[in-house]
């Protein structure tokens, strides 16, 4: 015996809306592949390497700031102005020029380079 079946078939449509914003991006953090962030891969994470921040008796790769990659750095870290920015001014404020911890902190010339760095589009 046959029996009678229903097939039921959906059509999904959508239209084309362009590119959707799913929420999640904008601010400093938009894009792990901007030029700051490869800035930051290539130019000041080595240069905090250097200066001992990730070592066992520094706190850099788990205290504020958090050196070790853009995505963890905090955004108040990456925005201008760099004048104002305490990655810039850490060693003047902390009332013994350059040191920070006891460790030498950034020359002149690297507090340039940090001081590009934060003032570069995001």
């Amino acid at each position: 015996m046959l029996r009678a079946g229903l097939i039921l078939v959906t059509v999904l449509a959508a239209c084309d809306v362009g590119e959707v914003d799913i929420g999640g991006g904008g601010g400093v953090d938009a894009s792990m592949n901007s030029a700051k962030a490869m800035a930051f891969a290539s130019t000041i994470k080595p240069l905090a390497e250097t200066k001992g921040c990730f070592t066992a008796t520094t706190c850099h790769s788990v205290q504020s700031p958090v050196l070790t990659s853009f995505g963890a750095l905090g955004a108040t870290y990456k925005m201008g102005p760099s004048a104002s920015n305490i990655l810039v001014t850490k060693d003047v404020v902390s009332g013994t020029p350059g040191t920070h911890s006891g460790i030498p902190y950034f020359t002149a010339a690297e507090k340039t380079t940090v001081s590009t760095w934060i003032d570069m589009a995001n």
